[in-house]
């Protein structure tokens, strides 16, 4: 294997880490953003990411000399194309380069695949095929009508692929999930369920049947942002509501998927015979795919292990080999389950491990997983370092567990999922450690 050459552009294979708060924290940023000087921000990222101008500029899709005009103050950085092109690969808070962020991240190849003849977006034709760009909700919602109506007929019929590009929408805002909180999304996914309601009332036939069972998935996901902010009222609502429309379909995933909803909400209110039972309504919804059934099983094997009965393993043993099996779609569109694997069934088993008080084993576990973390999306990583940290504070090593409990934390400050939160505070009972003590001081001022 050659050695590349001394100032050979070295791009990395993957997204860019995220950077320690503390740096945003940093007297240099205070200074830039004092001074309104947005160029000087990103030479800060792009040096604590290790990054040269030209490496930056190659991920970007801009020439060297750009970056170096936009970090010496020049009239480009100023731009606002370029500050959140920058803004959202550098992981830099939009509010330090002047930026009031409430864009939807979506990859400009997946926009620019729905968006071929529409003047608006063109300018997304000179941006690198997989850069993560910001979409304001207004950009968005012309997508969603172009993609029902298409580019040349707005407000017309409805074209013959509309259900197609409602469902590459559909996970295009789900994948935007995984680098965004739900402050931006919310009212995003609210307006295209809207639009897709709207559309179902005047519908007819196959097409109105199809639209419920589309509007149902962003019903369902809505009713997802709603947890994850703590709302579980509204969370139960929008479930209940895209459980109907799903009924209403005849759509046999959406119906189960949204019983295996029903379960994790359930856990809330420490109902663990609801949990199993939810779970189990899902799995006798004849015509799932394998995949929500290994959903519905994982879920069950939750509500198993809550209630102290090791038959959890069994279910997940299930549930993997379901998984494991289960044909997946080559599709842009959305499907549920379609970034769903058996590491997510890995990751149950060592969280159940950890209601069955085996928390060495519950260790191993979750080491042997991580080890696939990238496959996984932010808040769930949180989720799961948060339960790591429980597993090791139960064995008596504080130290270990802070440390994990603060790596939860910074994800829990990227993607503002409670989810997080509410799985730290169970470190509670050993805050008589110093350091744990400092970590739940900090979660407390994180509600």
């Amino acid at each position: 294997m050659s050695t590349p050459a001394k100032n050979a552009v070295v791009v990395p294979d993957g997204p860019l880490p995220m950077l320690p708060p503390a740096i945003w924290e940093s007297r240099e940023i205070r200074d830039a953003v004092a001074a309104e000087s947005p160029g000087a921000v990103v030479a800060i990222a792009r040096k604590a990411h290790g990054l040269r101008q030209d490496e930056l500029g190659t991920l970007a899709g801009f020439s060297q000399s750009a970056i170096s005009r936009l970090e010496s103050g020049s009239n480009i950085a100023y731009d606002m194309r370029v500050l959140r092109t920058l803004q959202r690969l550098l992981g830099i808070p939009a509010h330090l380069l002047g930026l009031t962020d409430r864009t939807i991240p979506i990859r400009s190849g997946e926009a620019r695949r729905l968006t071929s003849g529409v003047p608006e977006f063109a300018g997304l034709d000179t941006v690198a095929k997989d850069l993560v760009v910001g979409m304001e909700g207004k950009a968005l919602m012309a997508l969603c009508a172009s993609a029902v109506f298409g580019a040349a007929t707005p407000g017309g019929s409805v074209s013959d692929d509309a259900i197609t590009q409602l469902l590459v929408l559909r996970r295009i805002v789900n994948d935007a999930h995984n680098f965004r909180g739900t402050g931006a999304l919310m009212p995003a996914v609210r307006s295209m369920y809207d639009f897709i309601d709207v559309l179902r009332r005047s519908a007819r036939g196959d097409l109105r049947r199809k639209l419920l069972g589309v509007g149902a998935m962003y019903a369902e996901f809505y009713g997802w942002l709603h947890e994850e902010i703590g709302d579980m009222r509204g969370a139960c609502q929008w479930t209940s509501r895209a459980l109907e429309q799903g009924q209403a379909a005849d759509d046999r995933d959406v119906v189960a998927y949204c019983y295996v909803r029903m379960s994790q909400l359930a856990e809330v209110d420490g109902d663990d015979d609801r949990v199993i039972g939810l779970a189990r309504a899902a799995q006798r919804e004849t015509g799932a795919s394998e995949v929500v059934r290994s959903m519905a099983l994982k879920q069950e094997a939750r509500g198993l292990a809550r209630a102290g009965s090791d038959l959890c393993m069994n279910r997940l043993e299930l549930s993997t080999q379901l998984v494991l099996r289960a044909e997946r779609p080559p599709s842009d569109q959305y499907w549920i389950g379609y970034c769903y694997t058996e590491h997510h069934v890995a990751m149950q088993r060592a969280s159940c491990w950890i209601d069955l008080e085996g928390y060495r084993q519950a260790i191993r576990e979750y080491e042997d997983v991580q080890q696939r973390w990238g496959q996984i999306c932010q808040w769930e990583q949180g989720v799961h370092t948060a339960k790591l940290a429980y597993a090791h504070a139960a064995r008596g090593d504080s130290e270990i567990a802070a440390g994990l409990g603060f790596a939860a934390l910074d994800l829990y400050r990227a993607t503002g999922s409670l989810l997080i939160v509410n799985e730290l505070k169970r470190l509670e009972p050993y805050a008589q450690s110093v350091q744990i003590a400092e970590l739940t001081e900090a979660v407390t001022h994180m509600r």
